[in-house]
């Protein structure tokens, strides 16, 4: 098993992405440190997950982000971070409130960035490490109802080059994936319409799976891709580059 005797720490635990990583890094045999803002509902997604620790922790809070570290580098470095948690809230450009925006940097830059520094550093002074945070087609495909989510993938596709660079020569690689719209992804509210016409622009004629993109982050935090850093990886069927319609470019094609 790839991941056998590492300690895997995973942000975001109880969404539909956070499930699939979760249950697919403990199938390679890895020691789970899971994160969500609520207890009783990661106690729901990490039944089955025999020996996982569970922290709650609200992200916005620095104090919350100390303990996690704290936690997380308890007994040594973890091996790998998936910076995974992360708000995407519809809401048209010109009704985003001060609070609103506020809220959703927080968790989807601010934490990210903290959490690198700290259980980054604790990775650099043992010498290795791989982290993966989790972007979105959002930092390039501009959307007017998820201006403050896209600046925020923007933002951490540009921190995790930084922290590359400033990790690498440690042993530490940095990384961001970017998972396309999931069968299952229901939890999150969308406007009517809206997943189908995220559907029609896979260049594949469908939706990915959770467990499609699980498979890239451990991918990318496996020895296999013990040379790349500083790269963003796209899972999302091709979708950031399609500019069409998906159903009329496939009935021309």
């Amino acid at each position: 098993m790839r991941f056998a005797h590492r300690k895997v720490v995973i942000t975001g635990a109880t969404g539909v992405y956070g499930r699939a990583l979760a249950a697919a890094v403990a199938r390679e045999g890895a020691t789970l440190l899971l994160t969500d803002h609520q207890l009783p509902t990661l106690e729901s997604a990490a039944a089955g997950l025999p020996g996982a620790t569970l922290h709650a922790a609200d992200l916005r809070e620095d104090a919350a982000l100390d303990g996690l570290v704290a936690a997380a580098c308890a007994g040594g470095a973890p091996d790998v971070l998936v910076n995974n948690a992360g708000l995407y809230p519809f809401i048209p450009l010109m009704e985003v409130t001060p609070a609103e925006y506020d809220r959703i940097m927080d968790v989807n830059l601010r934490a990210p960035f903290r959490l690198m520094q700290g259980i980054g550093a604790a990775m650099a002074a043992a010498g290795r490490g791989a982290i993966v945070n989790v972007s979105s087609a959002a930092a390039e495909v501009v959307r007017g109802n998820g201006v403050p989510y896209g600046a925020s993938k923007c933002a951490l596709e540009y921190l995790t080059r930084a922290f590359a660079l400033e990790l690498g020569p440690r042993g530490v690689r940095v990384n961001s994936a970017r998972p396309g719209f999931a069968e299952g992804s229901a939890e999150v509210v969308m406007p009517p319409g809206y997943a189908e016409a995220i559907r029609a622009r896979s260049l594949l004629g469908k939706a990915g799976r959770p467990e499609d993109f699980a498979a890239t982050v451990l991918w990318l935090c496996s020895e296999e891709a013990a040379f790349v850093t500083g790269s963003v990886l796209d899972n999302g069927g091709g979708g950031h580059i399609n500019r069409r319609d998906g159903a009329a470019t496939r009935a021309r094609s």
